[in-house]
């Protein structure tokens, strides 16, 4: 067995993925702990209802933050990919997309200010306007954030793509809440959670500003017209975008509907527990990253993005198997562990959330070959159904069963668009991703 494993890993092809992979899974751990160890600050000090709320106004900082982007994040990786590893990024480029996102995003980042007061109405009982207005603050340092990381992941700097991450950014803001109880300072459960947002807004910002200066410096100074792209670079970045923000549907329509029917408390235990079954799929996220600008790379697919997809399998196997069996077999302890007060309540939930998160680990990086090579619209449409189907799930579901109904629903979409979205990838490309039948592939 050990002798099988060093094997694999003398391939170059391996070995790369392996290498980049293991940076971006490290700080994807060690971020992680942090946003576990933030979530469980917020449950000590104002219990599942600080959790909720934080949630919910981080939910819309990603729906800000995602259209604010525009699909422009993933075009700069294609973009930046199809160069050589060392070469330095064209300035033009990424001014261009920089540009176009602050503009995009302050916009929206307005609009949820105007709106905070309506939507504060809408999704919360007893929360007061300002956590909504703060989050909306928040959304355009934190969107120039992940844009840059997204640059790096484009050049092939795993370290520094990671780094500019919000795992990072938490496990800053889980230190100074170390340091600093929000207990002994009289928050209450929504003055937690403003408290968070407001160390998010700060800390966000100087990384965006600091990255931004960054990228600047190693760009090369030369303009950039959008040849390679054969037309405007929004026509290209829309149906990534539409993706993009059908895949947030799928990850987020749960807690706002959620929040909707339920009180924050009852989401606030929703999210712990979905946060637990996100660990299964660390790995293949961390493998995502790195995979992405090699396929862009590799162009038209054949021998070597099947050899590629063969590998990327076999490591979702041994990495995302193992954790999906910790968490059945922990996860009332796991649950515990963040104050919850009855967790074999919720131990139903995680079930089901973990057998959607293993579907979409087992699946591999099946929207990233589409988006990567030219089938940019065929992942749209996908995600556009399977999108729809989410959010009438949710609406029938959570009001018959609460939170398990949520669950369910977030399950079973994830197991049709991964289970969709592979069988466009093998009718395109004649790939298969899924651990035991990679081998099947066609060259």
């Amino acid at each position: 067995m050990i002798e099988r494993i060093l094997q694999f890993f003398k391939d170059p092809t391996a070995a790369k993925l392996a290498k980049g992979s293991s940076i971006v899974l490290f700080f994807k751990v060690v971020g992680a702990l942090g946003g576990y160890v933030l979530l469980w600050s917020l449950a000590q000090t104002g219990g599942e209802k600080a959790v909720g709320v934080y949630e919910v106004a981080f939910t819309l900082i990603l729906i800000g933050s995602t259209v604010g982007r525009w699909g422009l994040d993933t075009v700069l990786v294609k973009e930046l990919g199809k160069g050589e590893i060392d070469a330095p990024p064209a300035r033009g480029l990424y001014i261009h997309v920089l540009v176009r996102v602050l503009l995009l995003t302050t916009l929206l980042s307005g609009l949820i200010f105007v709106l905070a007061t309506a939507l504060t109405n809408l999704f919360f009982n007893e929360t007061p306007v300002g956590v909504l207005r703060t989050a909306a603050l928040t959304a355009v340092p934190f969107t120039l954030m992940l844009l840059n990381a997204e640059a790096y992941r484009g050049i092939h700097k795993p370290v520094l793509f990671s780094l500019n991450q919000h795992g990072t950014v938490y496990l800053i803001m889980a230190l100074l809440l170390w340091f600093l109880p929000m207990e002994a300072a009289g928050f209450t459960a929504q003055g937690s959670a403003q408290f968070a947002l407001v160390l998010l807004l700060g800390i966000s910002g100087l990384f965006a500003l600091a990255s931004t200066v960054h990228i600047l410096f190693l760009s090369e100074r030369k303009g950039w017209r959008g040849d390679s792209l054969g037309g405007s670079v929004m026509k290209v970045a829309t149906p990534m975008l539409i993706s993009s923000a059908l895949f947030l549907v799928m990850s987020w329509s749960d807690t706002l509907m959620l929040s909707y029917f339920l009180e924050e408390d009852e989401v606030g235990v929703y999210r712990i527990v979905f946060k637990i079954a996100t660990l299964i799929t660390f790995a293949q996220v961390a493998l995502n990253t790195v995979v992405a600008p090699m396929i862009s790379g590799m162009h038209n697919g054949g021998s070597n993005m099947a050899a590629l997809a063969q590998k990327v399998a076999s490591m979702n196997l041994v990495t995302a198997g193992p954790i999906f069996l910790a968490i059945i077999g922990l996860g009332p302890f796991l649950i515990g562990l963040f104050g919850v007060a009855n967790p074999w309540e919720a131990y139903p939930w995680l079930v089901a959330l973990a057998l959607g998160q293993l579907a979409n680990a087992f699946a591999g990086p099946v929207l990233n070959i589409l988006n990567m090579t030219g089938y940019e619209k065929s992942a749209q449409n996908t995600m556009l159904v399977v999108a729809t189907l989410n959010i009438i799930l949710n609406a029938v579901l959570i009001p018959l069963m609460g939170p398990q109904g949520a669950a369910l629903a977030t399950a079973i979409t994830m197991v049709g668009w991964n289970g969709w979205a592979g069988y466009l990838v093998y009718k395109y490309h004649g790939i298969i991703t899924v651990p035991f039948l990679a081998k099947r592939s066609k060259s």
